[in-house]
């Protein structure tokens, strides 16, 4: 079987994600996720959720890929503290900055993937369009004006035939990327939202990202559009649990919290195991 890398390659070789294909991608990422979070034998935290780790086949069937940095998660804890491994712009606060690890950070990467598909923009980089703020935000603001067919990729802007559709997945986004991972749905709720019969009553999303706080970027600015590459992984900066393990928290934690957390750190993880997932499964 054929199978492509969902990835940026800026304009130079584009394979038709119309806005049709692109909500495929969207549900059907979904559906693998709430596969892994509710329905397979033991819950399973990806961690790792991104374009470059969605893989497309010849039908553009989505399939998640790459379950090196998965974790089982045990039943009875609503969170556990573990060692930072992902890629920058999809790991969700909580997790990035104290090590908390649940089912919502899978939610909050998946939010940062759906607006990728949705604006054709990274979360790694920034835009003039974008004021200075990053991609989430930007975003959200758009929304809030009632102005987020502004945000739509221009490239799939035509194929777009019913506008509520694109509404829903955006506020979708949002919803998955609030900074308290209380206020982020289950991938259930996501999956029913983005059914042909969402709940007449959907949540208003708040300004995403950390509670009371906001990111911004200081390095260059591009635009690169999405399409399907698999020899271009141009993905952002990636967190790697074999030389980069330890918590990036301790950028922003003074010295003696990190001799606190260390021993509690190591305990936990021996929970934090890694699946065992048959050969050759990716969903």
């Amino acid at each position: 079987m054929v199978m492509w890398k969902l990835t940026y390659a800026g304009s130079k070789k584009k394979e038709g994600l119309d806005w049709k294909r692109r909500f495929d991608i969207i549900n059907g990422v979904a559906r693998g996720l709430l596969y892994l979070h509710e329905h397979s034998h033991n819950c399973i935290i990806h961690r790792d959720i991104k374009a470059a780790n969605i893989l497309l086949d010849e039908k553009w069937v989505p399939k998640i890929a790459d379950f090196g940095l998965a974790r089982l998660f045990p039943e009875d804890e609503t969170h556990v503290n573990t060692r930072v491994a992902g890629t920058h712009g999809y790991m969700a606060p909580e997790y990035l900055m104290h090590g908390h690890l649940s089912v919502k950070a899978d939610v909050y990467s998946y939010g940062v993937l759906v607006l990728e598909l949705i604006t054709g923009h990274r979360n790694s980089s920034s835009d003039p369009a974008f004021n200075g703020d990053n991609l989430l935000n930007w975003a959200y603001k758009l929304y809030k004006k009632g102005r987020w067919l502004e945000m739509v990729d221009p490239t799939v802007a035509s194929s777009v035939e019913i506008t509520e559709q694109v509404e829903v997945c955006i506020r979708v986004s949002l919803l998955c990327t609030q900074g308290d991972p209380q206020l982020r749905p289950t991938m259930a709720r996501v999956v029913l939202m983005l059914s042909k019969k969402p709940p007449s009553h959907m949540e208003e999303p708040t300004r995403p990202g950390i509670p009371g706080s906001r990111y911004r970027r200081t390095g260059p600015r591009s635009h690169t559009s999405f399409t399907t590459d698999d020899e271009n992984d141009s993905s952002a900066s990636h967190v790697d649990s074999s030389n980069y393990d330890t918590t990036i928290a301790t950028a922003t934690s003074s010295t003696s919290s990190a001799t606190r957390t260390s021993s509690a750190t190591a305990q936990a993880d021996l929970r934090g195991k890694r699946p065992m997932l048959p050969s050759g499964k990716v969903t």
